[in-house]
């Protein structure tokens, strides 16, 4: 069974369904309002257990209701919580609006920017995925020794850190790749392999720095939500590196158990 070191948040999120697209200036029709575990590692770690993998989570939460909730939760998943830090204070739910087409917003308050993510001892993993601004020492020094590790690209100012392969959105990031290239290595540094940029339905985009290649994805009927879709494309992409694939092999499979993730969604 191949252990795979996930770091990043776990959030408690508060999705608002809505009646209509956004639309500026807009009135909106809430047709209801649930909160459900999130984050970005909470759903990369979920799709790696659903796959048969081992999950050492590193994350933060705070230390009210919510958060012990949310431990025990992780716990009973089957996450190896060793190294989840719990601060004192109150949980704040991010707002998600999720449209009737599936698509998402999200609302984060803003905050000054927390103490960076840290790790003391290093575990014994086969690869890592790291979707957080602010990494330590310590824990930059650990995901070096890791021989495959895949980072999200940040939106905001973060901590270098070494990585083969920096996966972001056509919507986060548009389509100029080679000027996202260019970020990709200032934030992975000469390890960086490949950028991996997914385009929601459309085929996702493979870039070494000279030559781009596409690999088609694999069409879903009637999207109930695409709420933590990214974030499983990456647990199972890190999967398919793990057991041999080259890279476009590797997205190729992670956009196929993605897109069958979604499909098996619920509707509202």
């Amino acid at each position: 069974m191949h252990r795979v070191l996930v770091v990043g948040s776990v959030n408690h999120d508060r999705i608002w369904r809505l009646e209509a697209p956004l639309v500026p200036g807009g009135r909106l029709q809430v047709r209801d309002k649930t909160v459900q575990l999130g984050g970005g590692g909470f759903h990369t770690g979920s799709a790696l257990l659903e796959l048969g993998a081992g999950v050492v989570l590193v994350s933060r939460l705070m230390q009210d209701a919510l958060g012990l909730s949310a431990l025990e939760a992780l716990r009973e998943l089957g996450f190896e919580t060793q190294h989840v830090e719990l601060l004192a204070g109150e949980t704040e739910p991010p707002d998600i609006l999720l449209d009737p087409g599936g698509e998402r917003t999200i609302l984060f308050a803003a905050r000054a920017s927390r103490q960076p993510l840290r790790l003391v001892a290093a575990p014994e993993v086969a690869a890592a995925y790291v979707n957080a601004l602010g990494l330590d020492d310590g824990l930059r020094h650990v995901l070096a020794q890791i021989p495959l590790v895949i980072s999200q690209l940040p939106l905001r100012p973060a901590t270098v850190r070494p990585a083969d392969y920096v996966v972001s959105s056509r919507a986060d990031v548009g389509p100029d790749v080679g000027a996202v290239w260019t970020r990709a290595t200032a934030l992975a540094g000469s390890r960086l392999k490949a950028l991996v940029v997914t385009d929601g339905p459309r085929p996702v985009t493979i870039h070494d720095g000279t030559t781009s290649v596409t690999v088609a994805t694999k069409p879903v009927d009637g999207l109930r939500s695409s709420i933590g879709a990214g974030d499983r494309f990456c647990g199972a992409l890190a999967l398919a590196l793990l057991d041999g694939l080259g890279i476009a092999g590797a997205v190729a499979m992670a956009s196929g158990r993605t897109a069958d993730w979604l499909a098996r969604q619920p509707r509202a």
